[in-house]
């Protein structure tokens, strides 16, 4: 495993992607995760991403790209469309040597908010999936669908095994699993098998009005069981790279809400009891002074924080997969 920073994290330095591996290895991080890769190339010019590629292998870095959404509801294109923009993208991609791509189906709002039902968009997108297999398997390439706060591990495991886990996995975001009250350890074994990519980020989680509320900590200073998680996930993919996505931002698992608990009805009772005693946990430290008061962290602009918060998450995954032996 290799430790690296997903460049949305570095959005505030106003980089260009040159620029941002960079940084990336002069601080020592292993890789870059980027964004949509029209961001990297606005026309997929093969000259500008391939001496993106050779820059990134020049400094001994690992990096990987996204592509475009597959859920057809989302903005104005048509399936045809979007089929049409995803395959060049796929082939834009391989042709750097990309083959593990990243892309999301939405986000939290996209689940409870957008008019089509959140069941319609998960079956929409793997009929699109499905349509671009001919392209990603002329490619040797898979779509790794992340759980943005839209999806939990579970469906993304159905849609991986409906699609075909050649063309469809999951980019595991190791943190957002709590804002749909998913427990760390659990949703990592259920992803586990179909996982080639990660947003790696620790949280705390106490209670609020509505049920829990999650804060994105670095990797070590939060409440996953990192000692439990890496080695699951490094029994399918030895050489995972664990991508740092660092931000600040509150977010909530409303579980106290029916109308919530009923738009996530696949969600284990198990899972939701860990969440729970996680929350108990997390209010017990806060009570105590063990960890800083939400309200006051949240406070600090992340931009005073970044160069430290990427630092700790560095080191502690670091040390931690030396002494797992999970070391790439």
């Amino acid at each position: 495993m290799r430790v690296g920073i997903d460049t949305f994290t570095l959005r505030e330095f106003e980089l260009n992607p040159f620029q941002q591996l960079d940084y990336i290895k002069e601080r020592d991080f292993e890789g870059a995760q980027f964004g949509g890769l029209r961001s990297l190339s606005a026309e997929l010019d093969p000259g500008e991403l391939g001496e993106l590629r050779s820059h990134a292998d020049a400094l001994g870095l690992y990096c990987q790209v996204s592509v475009s959404s597959p859920n057809p509801h989302l903005g104005a294109d048509t399936a045809d469309s979007c089929i049409a923009r995803i395959s060049r993208e796929i082939r834009a991609a391989a042709a750097c040597g990309w083959h593990e791509l990243h892309s999301s189906l939405g986000g939290d709002r996209t689940r409870f908010e957008h008019p089509v039902p959140w069941p319609q968009h998960l079956a929409d997108s793997a009929i699109l999936i499905k349509q671009l297999d001919p392209v990603l398997r002329e490619h040797g390439s898979r779509i790794n669908l992340e759980n943005h706060g839209d999806t939990t591990t579970l469906e993304l495991v159905q849609l991986a095994e409906n699609v075909g886990p050649e063309i469809a996995g999951i980019c595991l975001d190791t943190a957002n699993v709590l804002c749909l009250a998913e427990d760390p350890v659990a949703a990592a074994k259920r992803a586990a098998p179909y996982t080639h990519l990660t947003h790696t980020k620790d949280a705390i989680v106490y209670f609020c009005d509505c049920g829990v509320q999650r804060q994105g900590r670095p990797p070590g200073e939060g409440a996953l069981d990192w000692e439990q998680i890496l080695p699951i996930l490094a029994e399918y993919e030895p050489d995972l790279p664990l991508s740092i996505e660092d931000h600040k931002w509150l977010f909530e698992a409303r579980f106290f809400d029916p109308d919530w608990l009923e738009t996530v009805p696949e969600l284990p009772r198990e899972d939701l009891a860990e969440v729970v005693r996680l929350a108990w946990d997390g209010q017990q430290k806060i009570d105590a002074g063990a960890w800083p008061a939400p309200e006051a962290y949240e406070a600090i602009p992340f931009m005073e924080q970044i160069e430290e918060r990427l630092a700790s998450g560095r080191d502690y995954l670091m040390a931690t997969l030396e002494k797992l032996n999970l070391r790439s």
